[in-house]
């Protein structure tokens, strides 16, 4: 009967050992996937600085060239995939926007859907999912972003 275990235990050992964690934590730039027509054209691409401790997501956002920087508020980190809000610094005629952020993870590669919450106007529409795409950047203050394609920034 050991024998018959032998069989199942070896190649669930070598899987929990190789199962390498998800650790979301450092620099991560992604760009925008949609259509440029109809994608907000102040952010062409967005700049994350996370830190995860846990369950719990800090860090900074830049979320394009308006409304810019932001820190990362009510951030969350559950098997893989990171929830969080970001109110930027950059003000207009509707004020500052907030955008709600929705976050997976697949080994290097970042999936994110942002959507304006609050103060939207302008490029951000209310309820609007933005989707992007990108992968981990060596260095946050050095990650330039990218304009939308077709814009004057």
């Amino acid at each position: 009967m050991l024998t018959k275990f032998r069989w199942f235990l070896l190649p669930l050992a070598i899987f929990i050992l190789n199962a390498t964690p998800i650790n979301p934590t450092g620099a991560w730039k992604v760009v925008f996937v949609g259509d440029p027509r109809t994608g907000p054209k102040t952010v062409g691409s967005i700049i994350l600085d996370l830190k995860v401790d846990g369950n719990v997501v800090t860090g900074k956002v830049r979320i394009g060239s308006w409304p810019g920087e932001a820190p990362i508020a009510d951030g969350r980190f559950e098997d893989g995939h990171i929830t969080f809000t970001g109110t930027g610094h950059l003000t207009s005629t509707t004020g500052i926007p907030t955008c709600k952020f929705d976050v997976t993870i697949h080994g290097d590669e970042m999936q994110l859907t942002m959507t304006g919450t609050e103060h939207t106007g302008g490029p951000i529409a209310a309820g609007r999912d933005q989707h992007y795409v990108g992968n981990r950047t060596p260095d946050y203050s050095s990650a330039q972003l990218t304009s939308m394609p077709g814009t004057f920034q």
